[in-house]
């Protein structure tokens, strides 16, 4: 691989934020800022609600809800009628889960240690005589003391390994919430679709900064608050075509495929649902979560969007990793984390693998000094975004090292 600049600017200004110059926020893996334009949104639509004789229905509602399909498929590379407005990464999974014509019998494939979003409603799915297989990803996963992810694992061949005659579904999450994994949802894609089985991805850890490819994926969730940098209860739902239609249609007064009728009348339609994502719509959306998506996103696209934002990632993970891997202390986990970036198997979080009290001495530390890290399952988590540059790197490096100022 080429040298990484050790002189890196920010790809999106941090101006855009509200964010202290002090305040280094490495915890996007968990909440992302909002934009400044996404808070002035909001503020605009809660002074309409203030006077909703002046709201628009075109304008102020139904343009809102379409504004965000728009970004959302231009942000995944996908056509905007296959997007659907969805309440959070656990809700759209759901409509997929209890959606899907099960039969008694039939099994699902997941990792093992999923986050509840994407395990819950696959292990409810019991009631209707559905079993759930979680899969180890790779040798050490379920030890004790349990092994951190390494170069050379082979996650999507023990998935498809695991697939039987009735499985119907795998789900997986695309960057795990824990040790920054990512899969690769091509290959992934490629085998599920070779044995007749759907791919359902929950993809709120890469959403917005890494490059999904959904060729043969039949649906991507996620939230709209962590990379997107979103409000807490906006996200979005993509589902192929063909795989939608298999699934029980949620939408109600505003999924119809005409225009609705303020009479609450309906035409006659061959299907009172529109073929759409609104297919999968559930009642009225938050107008000013969606507007604040909207506009978040939007700053996204305009730096170039994920392809831009994951190379930006990279070059500041590699840049880190490089500094810690000449350090005694940190030389083998560096190590390793380098190797697992060189593979494209991580995300945009680095987590690190460190014994619970120093984890927590470092959380402690870094807070101290500004920086807002996470810790989970014992792995430190530092999430990089479009906003960090060179600078919050050599911070970071400080802090984490005990040589900071």
């Amino acid at each position: 691989m080429p040298p990484v600049p050790l002189d890196i600017s920010p790809l999106i200004d941090p101006a855009l934020f509200d964010m202290p110059p002090r305040t280094l926020w490495l915890s996007h893996c968990k909440d992302g800022p909002i934009t400044r334009a996404s808070g002035d949104v909001v503020r605009s639509l809660l002074q309409s609600e203030l006077q909703p004789w002046a709201l628009r229905w075109q304008e102020d509602f139904l343009d809102v809800q379409q504004r965000l399909r728009s970004l959302g498929a231009a942000l995944l590379n996908v056509a905007v009628d296959d997007m659907s407005l969805a309440t959070c990464t656990s809700s759209g999974l759901e409509a997929v889960a209890l959606g899907f014509p099960w039969n008694a019998g039939d099994d699902v494939v997941i990792p093992a240690g999923e986050f509840p979003s994407n395990r819950l409603p696959w292990l409810a799915l019991a009631r209707r005589g559905v079993h759930c297989s979680e899969v180890p990803l790779w040798d050490g996963q379920l030890a004790t003391p349990r092994q951190p992810p390494r170069p050379g694992i082979a996650p999507e061949q023990r998935l498809l390994d695991a697939i039987t005659a009735r499985t119907r579904v795998m789900a997986v999450s695309w960057v795990r919430f824990q040790d920054g994994l990512r899969l690769d949802l091509e290959a992934l894609g490629h085998g599920c679709r070779q044995r007749g089985v759907h791919l359902v991805v929950d993809g709120i850890q890469g959403a917005g900064t890494m490059v999904p490819v959904l060729d043969h994926v039949s649906a991507f969730a996620t939230g709209g608050h962590k990379g997107l940098l979103g409000m807490q209860g906006q996200g979005l739902l993509w589902t192929e075509p063909g795989f939608r239609q298999q699934l029980m249609p949620l939408g109600t007064w505003l999924s119809g495929p005409a225009v609705f009728s303020q009479s609450g009348r309906q035409e006659e339609h061959a299907s009172h649902w529109s073929s759409d994502g609104r297919y999968l719509e559930a009642g009225s959306p938050s107008i000013v979560s969606c507007a604040a998506l909207a506009e978040s996103i939007k700053v996204l696209l305009a730096v170039g969007g994920p392809p831009r934002l994951q190379s930006h990632i990279g070059q500041l993970q590699r840049l880190l990793l490089e500094t810690l891997a000449s350090h005694e202390a940190w030389s083998d986990d560096a190590t390793r984390l380098l190797g697992l970036l060189e593979a494209r198997r991580m995300g945009p979080t680095l987590c690190f693998d460190l014994p619970a009290d120093k984890a927590n001495a470092l959380l402690e530390a870094g807070l101290a000094q500004g920086i807002d890290a996470s810790t989970r399952e014992g792995f430190l988590r530092t999430a990089w975004h479009g906003w960090h540059g060179s600078d919050d790197v050599q911070r970071c490096a400080a802090w984490l090292t005990g040589s900071a100022a």
